[in-house]
């Protein structure tokens, strides 16, 4: 691997990543989900308010960052997140951001890495809370993706769904593996119901891999 391949932001596997915790996460089921519980449900982070910081002797000051950060302190990861934000739909984005940054394993102190780690994490953050696949889905049905759409189908900031919106394509759907494939439809088989509330399947509409694949879904269950 070369020194600029090292220096990009690895969008597969951050995909593959984020696509494993929405597929297995008995958290999620729809959006939007609860950030928290997710984070507790898959790692063994604690979420304390920037209020409660000083109950460990830190100084918020020092974090560098008025929304959430990811710190270690005596072994345990402890994402720090500003209650005082108003918007919970901002909230939930830094924490999926932050969450990025731990599942990646990125070492925040190297700072040569850190704007490909900042890349990585939106990208995390984006997909958790508006799969590529469910908005690829939506556009299959004749839906518009814009900002505005996005905002009111996820529940999100805009600036998050400028954010989804910068990072879309960054993935070839047209050339995916089969076992790729696969996890693509199981993200639109579990949330099947969250797409048909945004955009129903017409009456004579069948796409018949689509059906095959939820079939062999449906069979791996048995």
């Amino acid at each position: 691997m070369t020194c600029n391949e090292v220096d990009k932001p690895n969008f597969k596997k951050v995909l593959e990543k984020a696509n494993d915790i929405l597929v297995s996460s008995y958290m999620i089921d729809t959006f939007p989900f609860s950030v928290t519980k997710v984070i507790k449900e898959k790692t063994t982070i604690v979420c304390r308010s920037y209020l409660k910081a000083g109950m460990y002797g830190v100084d918020i000051n020092a974090f560098g960052s008025k929304d959430a950060i990811y710190q270690v302190y005596n072994g345990k990861g402890i994402i720090f997140y500003n209650e005082k934000i108003p918007w919970k739909e901002r909230q939930r984005f830094s924490l999926n951001h932050e969450l990025g940054h731990y599942i990646m394993q990125h070492d925040l102190d190297n700072k040569e890495m850190y704007d490909v780690y900042e890349v990585e994490a939106n990208f995390f953050a984006a997909q958790m809370l508006m799969p590529e696949q469910v908005i690829n889905e939506l556009l299959k049905r004749g839906k518009t993706i814009n900002e505005k759409n996005l905002v009111s189908w996820f529940n999100v900031s805009k600036a998050a769904a400028r954010k989804r919106l910068e990072t879309l394509r960054k993935i070839d759907f047209n050339n995916r593996t089969y076992e790729e494939n696969m996890v693509d439809q199981s993200i639109l088989l579990k949330f099947q119901t969250f797409i048909d509330s945004i955009a129903p399947r017409k009456a004579d509409y069948y796409d018949p891999y689509f059906e095959e694949e939820l079939q062999r879904e449906r069979d791996s269950w048995i």
